[in-house]
């Protein structure tokens, strides 16, 4: 059976025929050392200035509420990113190396992506460098596990000087595997400040290329897809429909809307199976967006994957499907499932 078969299996949901032509901004260096410091876990150099203190004696603080337990199985993820924090502040850097995988990431708010633990070293070395003695206060919001050896991590982070100067949080999240019985960080990626007054139309109009039919057929399977706006054009509605030799093997519908709590396009689809998933949309590169998905399937095995939608031209869309983790097991990657825009129907004679 087709490759596109397998790939409309479970969190592969988020795939075919979603890209959307979406360009890069230049890149260009940092005009000063403050622009090199992203939020979350590439937090900004700090620009607040911290209060002074009151010039009379506070009057004694109330005891603070006992903190929730922490489950045990959370304790290795919570010491890894606490771990983070303390190399950061220490400027250690050989430490701060050691937490990451040899494949990491760190994607800033821009969605520019720095993969690989050495770019990644010499990229804190840099900033570690260039505004040493930075304090890095690390707040974990929550700790899920995607499987036994994989966790995504939501939290906050902010940087203060040893002058006093301190930055507002910032949102990041991360994610944490399990390499050998330890736990090292597999990608970082930090959330910018919504801007404010924008229409979810603003924040998705980049995705209007996709509005159409799309297709992918053979012999054997057809793969129909139909996108559009919804109502107040505020998120995009994708139904589609998997056929094999003439019979409907399957369908399912996909919600496109701007999140506000993660500050990122964001993707929810159901399949007829009773499946379904979500989906983190960030662009890369001139003609290309990724998806990082997670979903659950209908036995409820966990399933997790990366979509790369690559825009060919305006009528033609290419889809791969990899670091796929079906029930906590390695699944192959899928490449190049290709996706073209139907023509219009003609009009009818009058």
């Amino acid at each position: 059976m087709r490759t596109t078969l397998i790939l409309l299996s479970g969190i592969a949901l988020t795939g075919l025929g979603l890209a959307v032509s979406y360009a890069q901004q230049p890149s260009r260096e940092p005009s000063n050392r403050t622009e090199q410091f992203k939020p979350g876990l590439i937090a900004q150099v700090p620009v607040t200035k911290a209060a002074p203190p009151a010039a009379a004696p506070a009057a004694p603080a109330a005891q603070p509420a006992p903190a929730a337990p922490v489950d045990p199985k959370e304790v290795p993820v919570r010491t890894l990113c606490q771990a983070f924090a303390n190399a950061y502040t220490t400027a250690n850097v050989e430490a701060l190396s050691a937490l990451f995988t040899d494949d990491a990431s760190v994607i800033d708010t821009e969605g520019s992506d720095v993969r690989g633990k050495a770019a990644i070293t010499e990229m804190y070395a840099t900033t570690m460098q260039d505004v040493p003695g930075v304090k890095l206060e690390a707040d974990i919001a929550e700790v899920k596990f995607l499987t036994p050896e994989v966790a995504r991590v939501e939290g906050r982070t902010r940087l203060a000087t040893p002058s006093g100067d301190a930055n507002e949080f910032t949102r990041f999240s991360a994610l944490a595997v399990a390499k050998a019985g330890t736990w090292k960080i597999a990608e970082i990626r930090d959330y910018p400040a919504p801007a404010t007054d924008v229409t979810p139309y603003e924040r998705l109009q980049e995705l209007e290329w996709m509005v159409g039919d799309w297709v992918d057929e053979d012999e054997n399977t057809k793969v129909s897809a139909n996108i559009k706006w919804a109502d107040n054009q505020s998120y995009l509605i994708r139904t589609y429909s998997l056929h094999i030799k003439g019979d409907k093997a399957s369908s399912g519908t996909m919600f496109i809307g701007w999140d506000p709590q993660s500050a990122q396009i964001k993707s929810w689809v159901f399949d007829s199976e009773g499946g379904h998933g979500e989906g983190l949309w960030t662009r890369s590169g001139d003609n290309q967006w990724v998806v990082k998905a997670q979903g659950v399937l209908r036995d409820g095995r966990p399933s997790s994957a990366t979509q790369i939608h690559t825009v060919l031209n305006k009528d033609s869309v290419k889809t791969s499907s990899i670091d796929r983790i079906i029930g906590g097991q390695i699944a192959p990657d899928i490449a190049d499932v290709v996706m073209v825009r139907k023509p219009p129907q003609p009009a009818a004679a009058k």
